[in-house]
């Protein structure tokens, strides 16, 4: 099952699942449920449904077991009952599916409440391509990323002022699914929601030259200048649910740059899990619901993790059994 946040033609923030080609809304989908379905009064069935799958993924997302049987619920009726080409409606008149080209995909936790965990060096090509020296053993790189810095699939990435070369990286995202501290890595996937995609943009040029070799990167300094610009990290475009992929360690990612495949890499080259990263992420930092996880640069000798793009370029970030993030370069 995915999941994403959207606007429909009337600008109004809802979240849906996949059903075929389209999209439909959980809300209006639960409304027509709890009518067709359970005999409930329709007016009461709109107040219902709104508490029960709300148009927040956040608040979706923090009512744990809970919200996700009732996700499960809907979308499995929704499944059952929608019919291609035909368009259904809510018991008090709203639209529940919809094309993909009638609505606007947003990245899917869009609230600016929830927190973005950025990890790097989590792939063993970044020492192999680079000759970066790669953090101890059970442990990774570390950063926070500010909400501005995040967008959703198909908007604009901008050009920085501040940067001459910018490089793109496909990356696992990990949607924390209830907050926990101290979480063992044995328990660490009871506490994902779901995985979504995510391209990792860095203003590259501000990196070169610090540490040793032209082509490393430093050990501080700059890195979150060079990371945390408006617009670069685009996120999307949609959640697959934990109960989707059986193995998070078994996912393959590819970018592609104007259609050419400049990135390949696999979960299961990651130097920490995604159970592991958990686990290290959590030791004195409480993980909350919607919390996102990046998981570091994709890649292998023959397709580094990064890749330069410039003004005109546009960027497909692919992950199996998630989707497609597509975004373009503009000035």
């Amino acid at each position: 099952m995915k999941v994403a946040s959207f606007t429909s033609h009337g600008g109004d923030l809802r979240i849906g699942v996949k059903v075929g080609d389209g999209i439909a809304d959980l809300t209006a989908a639960l409304e027509k449920y709890l009518v067709d379905e359970g005999g409930t009064d329709p007016a009461y069935a709109i107040e219902v449904a709104a508490e029960r799958l709300p148009n927040s993924m956040l608040d979706l997302i923090k009512r744990e077991e809970e919200g996700q049987a009732d996700l499960r619920l809907t979308a499995a009726y929704i499944s059952r009952v929608a019919q291609k080409g035909k368009t259904l409606f809510s018991p008090c008149g709203d639209k529940i599916t919809y094309g993909l080209e009638e609505v606007t995909l947003l990245t899917p936790v869009p609230q600016l409440d929830r927190r973005i965990f950025n990890l790097e060096y989590n792939y063993p090509a970044y020492e192999k391509v680079y000759g970066t020296i790669p953090p101890k053993d059970g442990t990774t790189a570390m950063f926070m990323m500010d909400p501005e810095t995040i967008s959703g699939p198909g908007n604009a990435i901008k050009w920085p002022t501040t940067a001459t070369e910018v490089t793109s990286a496909v990356e696992l995202g990990i949607i924390v699914g209830k907050d926990g501290k101290r979480i063992p890595e044995s328990r660490a996937l009871d506490h994902v929601f779901g995985y979504t995609i995510v391209n990792d943009l860095t203003g590259i040029s501000i990196l070169r030259g610090m540490g040793p070799g032209d082509l490393c990167l430093p050990n501080g300094f700059y890195f979150t200048r060079a990371m945390i610009m408006d617009t670069f990290q685009p996120v999307g475009p949609f959640i697959a649910l934990k109960d989707e992929i059986g193995n998070p360690q078994a996912l393959k990612g590819e970018l592609r740059v104007n259609g050419k495949a400049v990135s390949k890499g696999n979960t299961k080259d990651m130097r920490c899990s995604v159970a592991k990263l958990i686990e290290f992420l959590s030791q004195d930092i409480t993980l909350q619901a919607g919390d996102l996880i990046s998981t570091g640069a994709m890649g292998t000798d023959a397709f580094p993790p990064e890749a330069s793009v410039v003004v005109g370029d546009t960027i497909e970030a692919e992950i199996t059994e998630i989707g497609v993030l597509r975004n373009s370069v503009v000035a």
